[in-house]
């Protein structure tokens, strides 16, 4: 799993970075932060990557942000920025919100100059998707959140000279995950459900010889119960299966 969330972490900044125009044209204004929207996802689906993007006119030495989303329908799982910076926090405590916190550089390491101006992906917010039955397809903001009971400014850029840059000068574009409703039965996702390859599918699944993409291991949750690609979710199969 580890191995897996590294390679994929690389490749999608690699794309990201390599997509600087479009970046571009989704950040607006000198200061800007953007999250990508419309992110597709499946249920149960863990560590969908949401990046994000930071357009700015001066340097900057840090990023603080809180973002806030249903808790009932997204979970966050951890964060991974550029290694550009020394100290990275993020802390998921509250169940429908997450607060990361970046430096540039560390007091504890070598001098790292501010990021230069420009457009750059800042990193990637893994977020884990609700494996219950949303009965269609839902989108699901995951917005910025400006906490009123703390003392400062919960989503801000940190200058150089330690200088906070805020909204209304920091503008701030909200993104979103796309959880797409499943095919129940379609367990081998070829566009038919409850049908014999679904069951022999399932069937390989089962003794270890197959694996289940996300949408797979959705459409796999039979009985609807949450716990996909269970046994309980295979005799269902067939018992819809045998009856037709």
């Amino acid at each position: 799993m580890f191995r897996h969330r590294s390679f994929l972490t690389i490749v999608c900044l690699g794309i990201l970075n390599l997509g600087g125009l479009f970046s571009l044209g989704l950040a607006q204004g000198d200061f800007s932060i953007y999250l990508s929207d419309q992110v597709v996802a499946d249920p149960g689906q863990a560590d969908v990557p949401l990046y994000m993007v930071l357009t700015s006119v001066d340097s900057i030495a840090g990023i603080d942000m809180l973002l806030e989303f249903d808790p009932e329908l997204l979970t966050g799982s951890s964060v991974k920025l550029l290694s550009r910076f020394q100290y990275v926090s993020y802390d998921t405590s509250l169940p429908e919100r997450i607060r990361i916190v970046g430096r540039r550089h560390h007091p504890d390491s070598t001098y790292l100059a501010p990021l230069t101006p420009g457009t750059d992906t800042l990193g990637l917010i893994w977020i884990n998707v609700t494996s219950q039955d949303l009965l269609l397809d839902v989108e699901v903001p995951v917005s910025f959140f400006e906490d009123l009971g703390t003392p400062f400014a919960d989503n801000r850029l940190v200058r150089s000279d330690s200088s906070f840059i805020t909204p209304p000068e920091l503008t701030l574009t909200d993104g979103s995950v796309l959880i797409r409703h499943p095919l129940y039965g379609d367990v081998n996702d070829d566009g038919y459900a409850y049908t014999i390859a679904d069951a022999i599918f399932f069937f390989n699944f089962l003794a270890g010889s197959q694996k289940l993409s996300s949408r797979q291991r959705a459409n796999s949750d039979v009985n609807k119960d949450g716990v996909q690609a269970s046994m309980a979710d295979f005799l269902e199969l067939i018992r819809v299966i045998v009856e037709e």
